[in-house]
């Protein structure tokens, strides 16, 4: 499972993330429709828990003890920290600003594809993800997406996810071998 090899696979501290991030959305307000329809648009459709029977949070909780297994087996007594959401208000507002520049091209994008399902809502759910889960986590599923779409980026919308990436520490995740930076939009 994706989870258990994220411990072996995948450099700390990118499998803690996992852990993290399961965690908040587990403890998240939002709803079934809203975490399928982020993870799913994270990942591309590949990793879809709607062909699975019971809830997101069922499926998300499994996702969680099979990672945690797998970090027990590398660490033995490991115990998850408690998550802890990014409080920066200006954090939250500068994730939304970058996320406004492109979400009516994203939204259009996604809802109108052939090859993988539509997934129409999903700019509003990762704008749900920033403001009442974390915005880390919610611009880190953000550009997950804009990857997976292969949507074109101009290098003013580049240079704002720049800004916010290395707020965050990781601007690795917004560099130009990550996004589809072009020199100008279509």
């Amino acid at each position: 499972m994706i989870a258990a090899r994220s411990v072996t696979d995948v450099p700390a501290p990118g499998h803690t993330l996992l852990g993290r991030d399961v965690r908040l959305l587990l403890e998240s307000p939002l709803d079934d429709a809203v975490l399928r329809t982020v993870w799913a648009g994270g990942t591309d459709s590949a990793f879809d828990p709607g062909w699975d029977e019971g809830s997101m949070r069922d499926w998300l909780a499994g996702i969680e003890g099979a990672w945690l297994a797998a970090e027990r087996l590398t660490h033995p007594g490991f115990v998850l920290p408690p998550p802890m959401p990014t409080a920066d208000p200006g954090l939250r507002a500068a994730v939304l600003e970058t996320m406004d520049g492109v979400a009516p091209r994203l939204a259009a994008s996604r809802e109108a594809r052939v090859c993988h399902p539509a997934l129409p809502g999903l700019v509003p759910a990762l704008t749900e993800v920033v403001e009442s889960v974390d915005a880390d986590l919610g611009f880190r599923l953000f550009l997950r997406v804009l990857k997976a779409s292969a949507l074109p980026i101009g290098p003013r919308d580049h240079q704002a996810f720049l800004a916010v990436g290395e707020r965050f520490g990781y601007p690795d995740l917004v560099d130009e071998g990550y996004l589809h930076v072009v020199p100008t939009v279509p």
